[in-house]
């Protein structure tokens, strides 16, 4: 695992990456469960160390955001892992929100919506503009996901995940018994924009989520019925794939 200062140094040079969002990043403490929902959009480490400071905190719950801020990605990752807290995941997680559920010393796929629309997704980083991947920030990354994945990230994988052709390119991972109905090993799917704007998404056979390491436990996390109450009043991420 990267020293808290090697996971600044990185984040520092993907600031640029900041991108603008309709709202902020909504936190909502429900018992010992922090619920964080909608996109990451700069100040959520401030909110996060409020909220630890404030009091006892045992779960990370991602639920429905697109992703945003990379920076700020990859430092509340690096605080729920210097924590040792777990994270789950509820709907969408992508992009920096993918990043911020690797930050999980534990890492579960919840109840909190259907397992079939849960998923988390990573992709390369890209310009806010233009949506130019950013080549030069790709090896960074990986050694971010290969570390927080404990090596489990496969090669080749890693590659085309980080160094993307297209900035909306995207890996995402379910729970693997979103797919797996004869014992092999599916859920990995990866999805590439076409010329004609479509998506083309194929299932990577022979892997999972646990495989790969996004995932380190393989029951489908029960939440609290309070919180799934909560769930239910925020916001979805829009189909977009």
């Amino acid at each position: 695992m990267p020293s808290p200062r090697r996971l600044f140094g990185l984040a520092a040079c993907a600031f640029i990456l900041a991108a603008p969002a309709a709202r902020a990043m909504d936190f909502n403490l429900v018992g010992d469960v922090l619920v964080m929902s909608g996109p990451v959009t700069g100040n959520e480490l401030v909110q996060l160390r409020n909220f630890l400071a404030a009091g006892p905190v045992r779960l990370v719950l991602l639920h429905e955001s697109p992703g945003g801020d990379l920076w700020n990605g990859y430092q509340v990752g690096n605080r729920i892992r210097s924590e040792g807290l777990p994270t789950a995941v509820s709907g969408k997680c992508e992009s920096a929100c993918g990043l911020i559920f690797l930050g999980g010393a534990e890492r579960s796929f919840s109840d909190g919506r259907p397992i079939g629309v849960t998923m988390v997704g990573l992709h390369g980083a890209h310009t806010t503009d233009t949506k130019q991947p950013l080549s030069a920030l790709a090896p960074r990354m990986a050694y971010v996901i290969r570390s927080l994945t404990d090596d489990k990230y496969p090669d080749d994988l890693l590659e085309r995940t980080v160094y993307t052709r297209n900035a909306d390119d995207i890996v995402y991972s379910f729970h693997p018994s979103r797919f797996r109905q004869d014992g092999t090993r599916k859920g990995v799917v990866e999805c590439l924009k076409q010329p004609d704007v479509s998506f083309k998404c194929s299932m990577l056979e022979g892997l999972d989520a646990l495989a790969i390491g996004v995932l380190t436990q393989p029951e489908v996390l029960v939440l609290p019925e309070a919180v799934k109450q909560l769930l239910l009043t925020l916001p979805l991420v829009p189909e977009s794939h």
